[in-house]
């Protein structure tokens, strides 16, 4: 019968779940039994044993502690070798014997198996310093064993939480830390280079061209190529650095210890090198390269969350800079995109509370006088700023999607201002300029076809379509296809900016565009130019031959005006003829300037 005492012992040894205090336990236990002074725990690892852990066992023994010998000698090898318990009573003269050990005054030795899944994995080493009993109880030594095994079980129970650990910290592919580490190897570099009064980098690499390794070369050769990148940063970073692995084809590096910014960029030139890999056979080729984002700790003094996101920041940039090359964070740069991005939340919310309206700028023609046109133009009725001009928010709502609805509201309202104009008699062509944006989604004939249904008295063919030539020009086959879908719809289309980009004849003829705007950059300086009188001159004949009409857009004197109907421009508009106004201002414009026939002045 095993004692109550032991029994409650052996209840509370399997409610121990931290291994050390598992085996200190264990020990006392197993000495306590066979009235021995202590007991070590020894690992079994290549062909070799040694000793792991020790209790109330003497100095001199436990000095042993590193001591590796082969797993063939003493009694632990006879008990790994045998897989039994290998008791030794008189330790010195035993042929198990280890001068080593005799040295120490060990005097007796049971040697237990410590068992794991796949065999052997240790011993548990049972020791005395002073006379031993000749023999052991066979009851004694299965209690032992049974301590022996319920040690192997908390040994691989250890094993899997190491592992498990491991996967949830280390990266399966590529071996290093994952993001889950980060935050941890992050928060004790800063320490240390607040310590050591040194600087910190930290660098957010993007491999550009990975997404065609996978592509082309399949996501084998992609995992392949992130083991490569790891092993070549490993080859150029030095053993203070730490590498992460973010996601996908993301690293983070922490470059400790740094001396001065010449430091830095050494260290960068030779990732930036080493990570230019050129992987394929043949005609697969495929080349690879890093950006770099990069900023340094203390200089950039912010908890360790905001310089991950100052590096990704600076890293964008290098994208966006072709590649190949490492960016700095950059305050400034920062506080912009900040304030683009506030901005961008300003115009969702000017649209739900319909804060913008149109102005409107009148378009004569050149040789009557006549209002016969007029342009679009969006304002924003800012509650705090007051009336904005394009130039203070279009730049930011062209970079997101909430232009799409903003060049939809204009259409809409646009039209319905020239429904109304209509039923009052004014009889005007409705210029509307478009967004990138709008040309480049599918949604533009859908948009201008509701806008048209809710107008049913307007005549489409006053709706004119503005298209900036750059833009026209991006994708001229997808333009042109636009254009026409638009066209069928009964509108007309007018080429704006014309001369600021490469349009040519071609061009005009693929686009089939109704109108061009001759840019202001050419008129201003008109009448002091003969160079710019003969360039506007061409434009206008080689529209007229293809049957395109002509605004000339920045008439700002009498001048221009009458050099422009002298080259026969159908129509113009500028400063010198009516600024952009209010509807109901314009309203008044145009009665005052249809009542008679004027000169365009």
């Amino acid at each position: 019968m095993i004692p109550d005492s032991v029994l409650n012992r052996l209840q509370h040894l399997v409610r121990v779940y931290e291994f050390s205090t598992f085996f200190e336990e264990t020990a006392a236990l197993a000495a306590d039994l066979m009235e021995a002074d202590g007991a070590a725990f020894i690992v079994h690892e290549d062909h070799n044993l040694r000793y792991l852990f020790f209790h109330g066992l003497p100095t001199i023994y436990s000095d042993l502690s590193k001591h590796v010998f082969p797993d063939d000698c003493g009694n632990s090898g006879a008990a790994l070798r045998e897989d039994r318990a290998i008791y030794v009573p008189d330790y010195p003269h035993s042929p198990h014997a280890m001068p080593e050990y005799v040295a120490t005054g060990l005097q007796a030795s049971l040697a237990l198996p410590v068992h794991g899944p796949k065999g052997v994995s240790g011993v548990l080493a049972v020791a005395w310093f002073r006379p031993a009993p000749a023999e052991l109880a066979e009851s004694t030594l299965r209690l032992a064993q049974l301590l022996a095994d319920m040690l192997g079980a908390a040994w691989y129970r250890m094993g899997i939480e190491l592992h498990l650990e491991q996967i949830a910290t280390r990266d399966t592919l590529t071996g290093v830390p994952n993001r889950y580490q980060l935050e941890e190897r992050l928060n004790i570099a800063c320490a240390r280079a607040q310590r050591d009064q040194r600087t910190l980098a930290i660098v957010l690499l993007d491999i550009d061209g990975f997404k065609e390794v996978n592509d082309s070369l399949g996501h084998s050769a992609g995992d392949r190529l992130l083991r490569e990148i790891v092993t070549r940063l490993h080859d150029v970073l030095r053993a203070s650095d730490t590498i992460v692995r973010l996601a996908g084809d993301e690293f983070l590096l922490l470059l400790e210890k740094l001396h001065s910014p010449r430091d830095l960029e050494d260290i960068l030139q030779r990732i930036l090198l080493a990570l230019n890999i050129r992987m394929g056979v043949d005609d697969q080729q495929v080349g690879i390269t890093a950006s770099a984002g990069v900023t340094t700790y203390p200089h950039d003094n912010v908890d360790p969350v905001e310089l991950i996101h100052h590096a990704d920041q600076a890293v964008y940039r290098a994208k966006a800079a072709g590649g190949n090359c490492w960016t700095y964070y950059d305050h400034a740069d920062d506080d912009r995109r900040r304030s683009a991005q506030h901005l961008r939340g300003e115009l969702e919310r000017a649209l739900a509370k319909q804060e913008f309206v149109l102005y409107w700028q009148p378009i004569i023609d050149m040789q009557s006088g006549l209002c016969v046109a007029a342009e679009a133009l969006i304002r924003w009725q800012h509650p705090e700023r007051g009336l904005l001009l394009p130039a203070s928010f279009l730049d930011v709502a062209e970079n997101s999607t909430v232009m799409l609805r903003i060049g939809a509201w204009v259409i809409h309202n646009a039209c319905q201002h020239g429904e109304v104009w209509a039923k009052q008699g004014m009889v005007l062509d409705i210029q509307i300029n478009l967004a990138a944006r709008q040309v480049e989604n599918h949604r533009l004939c859908d948009d201008l076809r509701r806008a048209l249904a809710d107008c049913p008295t307007l005549s489409t063919e006053r709706i004119c379509l503005e298209l900036v030539e750059r833009i026209a020009l991006h994708d001229i086959a997808k333009t042109a296809r636009l254009i026409s879908d638009c066209q069928r719809l009964g509108v007309r289309f007018a080429l704006d900016d014309f001369g600021t980009g490469p349009a040519a004849l071609q061009y005009l003829l693929e686009l089939g565009c109704n109108q061009i705007k001759i840019d202001h950059s050419f008129v201003i300086p008109m009448a002091g130019s003969q160079r710019h009188q003969q360039m506007i001159q061409a434009m206008i004949q080689m529209a007229h031959a293809l049957g395109v009409t002509v605004t000339a857009e920045g008439i700002e004197n009498m001048e221009s005006a009458d050099l422009l109907r002298q080259m026969q421009a159908d129509r113009g508009q500028g400063y010198g003829i009516a600024r952009p106004m209010p509807a109901s201002d314009f309203a008044t414009y145009w009665l005052q300037n249809t009542a008679t026939e004027q000169p365009a002045s």
